[in-house]
């Protein structure tokens, strides 16, 4: 008769160990998701940007760069992406870097010339799923969003 109480009584530890230890280890379960699905989006827009910035440095027109840049933001939604176009000249009196200007076509070709440094800017509005958990993480606390940025700046060949 000893042993089946003293049976009881663990079976009940249990119960109560696995109900302080639930809720932590579904707090992870879900982290691990949001997170992996964040840098699912992250890794996305870089590649979108690097991809834009290549096709923008050999002289493509900012038609074809936009069009190669939203191809490469695949498996996100391309018409939420933000893709911004740009480039600066060497100032030689100077000795810097001039400023950023909108990148345009200049005939079958970008308007950027040899030397010159082509930037691609992608930013994207990255839905969390689990707001209710993970709201700190977005830019403003309340709409859910966190907007995911990327860069990349290359040299006109």
């Amino acid at each position: 008769m000893c042993i089946s109480i003293h049976r009881g009584r663990k079976r009940g530890a249990v119960t109560v160990e696995m109900a302080l230890v639930a809720p932590l280890l579904i707090f992870l379960l879900f982290a691990i998701v949001e997170f992996g699905v964040l840098m699912r989006d992250v890794i996305s827009v870089h590649e979108a940007a690097r991809e834009g910035a290549r096709v923008a440095a050999v002289g493509a027109t900012i038609e074809t760069t936009g069009a190669r840049t939203a191809s490469a933001i695949f498996p996100l939604d391309a018409a939420q992406a933000q893709v911004v176009l740009e480039y600066r000249a060497w100032d030689f009196d100077t000795g810097t870097w001039g400023s950023w200007q909108t990148l345009a076509n200049a005939g079958p070709l970008n308007c950027a010339l040899a030397g010159d440094q082509v930037r691609v800017s992608v930013a994207y509005p990255h839905q969390i799923m689990t707001a209710g958990l993970f709201g700190d993480w977005s830019d403003d606390g309340e709409s859910g969003i966190r907007t995911v940025y990327a860069a990349t700046i290359m040299r006109r060949e």
